[in-house]
């Protein structure tokens, strides 16, 4: 599930972004002032119950199952920041590589110690610790979630990125970015790798973020659908 994501290293990751990555990058970050990470997938959540014509009924138990999946995630993810208590990228490349010579974003030289993220000059990096990924988690316990709800992982979706209006790059893109999803999964490993783009986390927080996610939304959904089912009410 790693898709989009090249095996290299992460500083020339950050330093090789096209349009389409840093596109990634800024659609699915969901920072301030946005619903955020497990409010963009309850927005797909209304594509998925316009799609298969729901009703009161379905959209109750559908929504039940997916708000208790990101919020199981959030808290496994926040416990596992709390334990491991890794910097962000941020903190170790400036450290690692104070004094020497480094590719920064869009690969331009600069010292180590002034690396920046693919960021808004106004959203620093959050100030929490970065293993695991909260984004990789909620969308991916949101993604089984829906998966198990439908019975399908097929999501055909898709979103433009319009020319000129990224937040971090001043007149970019240089045209309009598609960027399209055939299934659940899909989507939300693009949202997990995203974070990588914008420079928050690192390949281990994010793919950790992804199992967990995972598990916390195949344990939410069994527990809501044993609730619907009358199961644990006796």
């Amino acid at each position: 599930l790693d898709t989009s994501c090249p095996n290299i290293g992460f500083v020339d990751l950050t330093a090789n972004l096209d349009d389409r990555r840093k596109a990634i990058a800024e659609y699915w970050a969901d920072g301030p002032n946005s619903e955020l990470p497990p409010g963009h997938w309850h927005l797909v959540a209304q594509q998925v119950s316009t799609r298969d014509k729901h009703g009161l009924d379905d959209d109750a138990r559908m929504y039940f199952a997916l708000a208790n999946a990101v919020f199981d995630a959030g808290i496994g993810t926040w416990e596992a920041k709390r334990y491991y208590n890794t910097s962000r990228p941020i903190t170790a490349i400036r450290y690692l590589f104070n004094g020497k010579p480094i590719k920064g974003v869009n690969g331009v030289n600069i010292d180590g110690s002034a690396w920046a993220p693919f960021q808004p000059s106004g959203f620093v990096t959050p100030p929490f610790a970065e293993y695991t990924s909260g984004h990789s988690a909620f969308s991916a316990a949101a993604a089984e979630v829906l998966k198990r709800y439908t019975g399908s992982d097929a999501y055909v979706a898709s979103v433009t990125v319009p020319a000129r209006s990224f937040k971090a790059e001043a007149n970019a893109p240089a045209k309009d970015v598609v960027l399209s999803w055939t299934t659940f999964s899909e989507a939300a490993a693009e949202a997990g790798v995203s974070r990588l783009y914008g420079g928050i986390h690192f390949r281990d927080g994010d793919l950790a973020g992804r199992t967990l996610g995972r598990v916390a939304g195949a344990q939410a959904y069994a527990k809501a659908q044993a609730y619907w089912k009358g199961a644990l009410l006796n």
